[in-house]
């Protein structure tokens, strides 16, 4: 019996990895997943090997040395429910190197996990634009605008995966698709349904990362692949696009454009304002405060949050304060709670991820890097499991796997 569960799970453990991916964009609880995962690996693989493997990679150390930051954070903190819950939050900088970098997935294996998080990304959607169109018709809802859209996760964490699944389709669907009929039509297909939910889920972030990183990549790839006169018909093609969805429906420009007024006036902020560039803007004026008090060592984990709050009350932002917001940017976030130690460790895991994505020559990770630069200026989305889970499993995916170079690697 156990050795045919050792099989089944050799044969078909990566499995686990594609529901984990393929769920990513539906924000369930992934904590089974991760368990019997781990019992899996533990009760059937070749541990010896494995955990030689996951010391081999030098990422291991700066993942291992973040989560091991947040327990003995937990010591130091004041907030010990706060500091245990953030150990757990970490636990993933824990699991995920051990699981992934141990892992020996061969090429049409690494395909299925990668195509899985893109299908369940492109059911959500359906998901989304079908009871969209339905409160529309039958109930006399708009719901086709930010949160009253996303039906799964916030807007901001579900429009950076379908930016992130978008690279993948620009990158690799040409190649891994190219043996269907019609392809081209499929994958423009694919990817107009991801546009049009990036562009209905109205992320402020989201909007700036697909419009700056989406077209920049196509371009790329299509000069590459020297089809050098499509890209003045594809800029062409873009910003008509762009004219008419603004002209359609304004809502998700007039954000940025409020985003912008707001940066360009700081000094007249309402401290007690509520909306959200605004109220950023006065957390980060405190979080750096926080920063100069506790820059060695941080404040601890666990007592992050109180000590924003102490901030918000004494500053008068009452907007900030009702909430209880953390510092909405995950690097601010990291150093009040961490110190320098911390922050370094983060810039490691994402400026260094980047460049060493770019010495690897492997493109899908300097893109997820960029990506996720962006979004952590703007969300500390190590905090939530929609930010830590995708972070995580995918950091640990792209520098384990090099998917431009499957085909040597299997």
């Amino acid at each position: 019996m156990l050795a045919k569960l050792k099989n089944t799970y050799l044969h078909f453990g990566y499995n686990l990895p594609l529901l984990i991916a393929f769920f990513l964009p539906f924000g369930i609880n992934y904590a089974i997943f991760i368990i019997v995962w781990l019992v899996c690996f533990f009760a059937f693989d070749d541990l010896k090997s494995g955990i030689k493997k996951v010391f081999q990679n030098k990422w291991t150390y700066v993942l291992f040395s973040f989560f091991l930051l947040h327990v003995i954070g937990y010591f130091f903190s004041f907030n010990k429910t706060i500091a245990l819950n953030s150990i757990e939050i970490k636990l993933c900088f824990l699991a995920f190197p051990i699981l992934i970098f141990s892992s020996r997935y061969n090429e049409i294996q690494i395909k299925k996990i990668v195509i899985s998080f893109v299908s369940g990304c492109l059911l959500a959607t359906a998901i989304c634009l079908f009871t969209a169109f339905y409160n529309y018709i039958f109930k006399g809802v708009n719901a086709f605008f930010y949160g009253d859209y996303n039906l799964f996760m916030h807007p901001s964490y579900f429009g950076m995966y379908l930016v992130f699944a978008q690279f993948l389709v620009i990158l690799l669907y040409p190649t891994w698709l190219a043996h269907l009929s019609n392809f081209r039509i499929k994958i423009g297909f694919i990817s107009l349904l991801i546009l049009t939910s990036i562009f209905l889920c109205s992320s402020k972030m989201g909007l700036i990362s697909a419009f700056l990183l989406i077209p920049s990549t196509l371009f790329v790839v299509l000069y590459n692949h020297g089809f050098r006169k499509v890209i003045l018909g594809s800029i062409l093609i873009f910003f008509m696009g762009v004219f008419v969805a603004y002209k359609i429906a304004p809502r998700p420009f007039e954000r940025i454009i409020v985003a912008f007024r707001v940066t360009s006036s700081i000094e007249k902020i309402d401290k007690t304002d509520a909306e959200s560039t605004a109220v950023r803007i006065l957390i980060w004026k405190e979080s750096s405060k926080l920063i100069k008090s506790h820059f060695l060592f941080g404040s601890s984990p666990g007592d992050t949050q109180d000590q924003l709050n102490q901030a918000y009350e004494k500053e008068g932002l009452t907007g900030a304060l009702i909430k209880k917001l953390n510092a909405h940017n995950q690097f601010l976030q990291t150093f009040i709670g961490t110190g320098i130690v911390g922050f370094i460790l983060l810039l490691l895991m994402t400026l260094g991820a980047l460049i060493y994505g770019f010495v690897k020559r492997n493109y899908i990770l300097v893109l997820f890097s960029v990506l996720m630069i962006f979004n952590f200026l703007v969300e500390s989305m190590l905090q939530a499991q929609a930010g830590f889970i995708f972070f995580v499993f995918f950091f640990c995916i792209l520098t384990h796997y090099n998917f431009h170079k499957l085909n040597k690697t299997s």
